[in-house]
């Protein structure tokens, strides 16, 4: 191979990491990287004293921040996912509880900013599992939250998620297993995955 062929695919390569790399990660962290929260109009008013989307209020901070490193610690987005795809990637809409409240009219898709107020937006390797986008609307107590991590196949017998045991310890009173700080924590994060904050008509119309 001569040089100039030599620079020729050295160029070819270098473009073909650049171009991906450009337009998948910088371009995109740029534009997000400038976008401010968009206020609710008249009308659009959400309960709480919720006064514009993305709001960082909604989000569950404290233990949940340890429980967000706890459910990465432990490989949880290896199997599960926290992203409902469009309908046209998926059926994610269709399933109960997936796009979040449906009774209230409030399911929909996920949205690049619903992760912007995570410091790592832990969106998952393979759905293996079901995904957890909408997972505190769907397990909304703490105690069934405990029973499906510590033994799911107690709730669904063909379950093929793993006990994780090793988060809890037996009762000095023989009367089941008790959670440690680790799977509280968990819990907490868990129980807070709710990604259906209505969108206000300013970013729907405006993207």
């Amino acid at each position: 191979m001569n040089s100039n062929n030599f620079w020729k695919l050295l160029g070819a390569l270098g473009a073909a990491f650049a171009l991906p790399w450009l337009t998948l990660i910088v371009i995109p962290f740029i534009s997000f990287s400038n976008f401010e929260p968009v206020a609710y109009a008249e009308g659009e008013e959400v309960d709480g004293g919720v006064l514009s989307y993305p709001d960082r209020a909604l989000q569950r901070h404290g233990a949940s921040d340890y429980g967000r490193k706890i459910y990465a610690a432990e490989g949880c987005s290896y199997c599960h996912t926290q992203v409902v795809r469009p309908t046209y990637a998926g059926p994610d809409m269709w399933r109960p509880g997936w796009g979040g409240r449906e009774e209230e009219k409030l399911a929909r898709e996920t949205q690049p900013y619903d992760y912007s107020t995570e410091a790592f937006a832990l969106l998952g390797y393979q759905r293996i599992g079901q995904d957890l986008s909408n997972l505190g609307h769907r397990i909304t107590t703490r105690a069934l939250m405990h029973q499906h991590l510590s033994d799911p196949k107690s709730l669904d017998p063909d379950s093929g998620m793993p006990a994780y045991r090793h988060l809890y310890t037996e009762s000095p009173y023989g009367k089941g297993l008790l959670p440690t700080p680790k799977a509280e924590a968990l819990v907490d994060y868990l129980l807070s995955l709710k990604k259906d904050q209505p969108l206000p008509a300013e970013y729907v119309t405006g993207r």
